[in-house]
């Protein structure tokens, strides 16, 4: 076996074993798969506005829509640059 053939065969292996690990990992570990869920009111005056709320798809976690998109939504609300309906 060439020496290039042995690095592809224990790269190869290396892959799997982290995948392996991965697999089993918790989100500690590794991170939530965040996914869109919905959303909440932004707590504006006019109550019309919502921010995105996310949900991971591993472990169940919710951020209750604190979040980076929250945030600038809620500061450009506060800024209003939003219309009545909470769009730009």
């Amino acid at each position: 076996m060439s020496a290039l053939t042995e690095a592809l065969a224990d790269a190869r292996a290396e892959v799997a074993r982290l995948e392996r690990i991965a697999a089993t990992a918790t989100c500690r570990e590794v991170g939530c798969d965040m996914r869109h869920t919905g959303g909440r009111n932004c707590g504006c005056e006019g109550g019309c506005c919502s921010v995105p709320v996310y949900v991971c798809a591993r472990c169940g976690d919710c951020d209750y829509g604190d979040n980076a998109e929250a945030v600038e939504k809620r500061a450009l609300c506060a800024a209003g640059a939003l219309d009545q309906e909470g769009w730009l």
